[in-house]
């Protein structure tokens, strides 16, 4: 159904509680900074693979260390967030605010600031929320408060740069956003907006990818002993590297399916949140095809994470298999077949004859994750590649395992209202491998 009737942007601004908690709700409603994106997405991946790649390396030295010679144990979340966030704005604001360390520490927890309060707000009776919802975000608009005045200097510096030539632009998602208000949303065209704007494109860079690639390591980790899950990523990650000269590019990045099959196996299992396909009933008189009514007002959605541990689809759908989504790709690539009963996925073939694809970044009924059709996430394609690049950089420059005590067994995520948590004081050892 069009957005006339079931809407995704108000089902979003309903969720988030824009008109209580921000200072302006089209942040929300007409997210253009996001959606911008998915226009020009394969000329940004080919600029930022370099770039990434690049600040990976930085990141990866200031949180992971240099030791070759004695294992450090890192908080893994805490970690994954600075560097997420820091490979992330090398991407949104580039060069040097990525390794602004003022700025990291207060972009990182506006995310969690605005979901705790959307959620906080969104429990009160409706009747109070424009009072208590406008109370209870002031630490959410004293956070975007102090944000605004770490990017005013860099704002005032990038509207001046609007008037050299284009050849010349920082290439960045800042310099996208300024150009594209400019020329299309004059009223947006602001410090305050933008501020805005910026902090709700990190909400999905920083934040779900944070969260997954924490989710996703602990499973590696998990996994290692019964699938050698590090060796084969390992081993594909310098293959494909090695056919691209050395160089990272995105069609080296495309080949690794292993890596892929990973990151969406991970999100099988460690969905971001229960539910998906939000949408909001914005006329009267609708009615399903299965004759049910839906009055104005109502929120419909689908539960993902149950759609993505059916047992009708998946073989043993609770545990982790790494490679559960990789095999049939990587037997194509070599003209051969494995008997489903020997690969333990014949209902994940079948899945794949339904769907058509097995990748990551593909949609479809058993994989919900980022929705469906032309509402479906456009951040998509930069989360899979920045988890390659993630898992492509962390085993090729460390060893890495689980604490002796867990005993093979990583700390289980934690489902937080509908989203699932990973273990916020989880550990891992880490120690840096010789000539990397």
């Amino acid at each position: 159904m069009p957005d006339e009737i079931l809407s995704q942007p108000e089902a979003f601004v309903e969720i988030d509680q824009a008109h209580h908690i921000l200072p302006n709700s089209k942040i929300v409603s007409d997210p253009w900074q996001g959606l911008m994106v998915k226009k020009d997405m394969n000329s940004i991946l080919e600029k930022l693979v370099v770039a990434l790649d690049d600040e990976l390396k930085f990141a990866f030295d200031a949180r992971f260390g240099a030791d070759t010679r004695n294992w450090t144990e890192i908080t893994l979340y805490g970690a994954t967030k600075k560097i997420v966030a820091q490979a992330s704005s090398r991407f949104t604001v580039g060069l040097p605010m990525c390794r602004n360390e003022a700025y990291l520490d207060e972009m990182i927890p506006l995310p969690d600031t605005f979901v705790i309060t959307a959620a906080v707000v969104g429990a009160l009776p409706p009747i109070l929320r424009p009072v208590i919802g406008r109370l209870f975000s002031i630490p959410l608009r004293l956070a975007i408060h102090r944000s605004k005045n770490l990017f005013r200097p860099l704002f005032n510096e990038r509207v001046e740069s609007l008037q050299l030539p284009q050849s010349e632009d920082p290439q960045d998602h800042l310099q996208m956003m300024l150009r594209f208000a400019q020329a299309e949303r004059p009223q947006d065209f602001n410090l305050d907006d933008m501020t805005m704007r910026l902090a709700m494109a990190n909400f999905g860079s920083f934040h779900q990818t944070s969260i997954m690639a924490t989710n996703l390591i602990f499973n590696i980790l998990e996994s290692d002993k019964e699938y050698n899950t590090i060796a084969l990523l390992r081993e594909e990650a310098e293959s494909c590297l090695a056919a691209s000269g050395g160089v990272w590019t995105k069609a080296a990045a495309a080949q690794m399916v292993r890596a892929d099959s990973v990151s969406r196996e991970t999100m099988r299992i460690n969905a971001f949140g229960n539910r998906s396909l939000l949408r909001k009933v914005m006329v009267d008189n609708v009615t399903t095809e299965d004759g049910i009514p839906l009055p104005r007002g109502a929120m419909v959605s689908i539960l993902a994470h149950p759609a993505q541990c059916d047992g009708e689809y998946f073989s043993d759908p609770e545990k982790f298999d790494p490679f559960r989504f990789s095999r049939q790709r990587e037997q194509a690539r070599s003209g051969t077949t494995t008997p489903a009963s020997e690969n333990g996925d014949a209902s994940d073939c079948a899945q794949r004859s339904k769907d058509g694809s097995l990748t990551v970044v593909s949609t479809g009924p058993q994989h919900i994750i980022f929705g469906h059709g032309r509402h479906a996430c456009p951040g998509r394609f930069l989360l899979d590649f920045e988890l390659k690049m993630i898992m492509a950089h962390l085993f090729a420059h460390y060893d890495v395992e689980l604490l002796p005590e867990y005993d093979g067994k990583r700390p289980q995520a934690k489902w937080v209202a509908e989203a699932t948590m990973p273990p916020g004081e989880g550990k891992i050892r880490v120690r840096r491998r010789e000539k990397t």
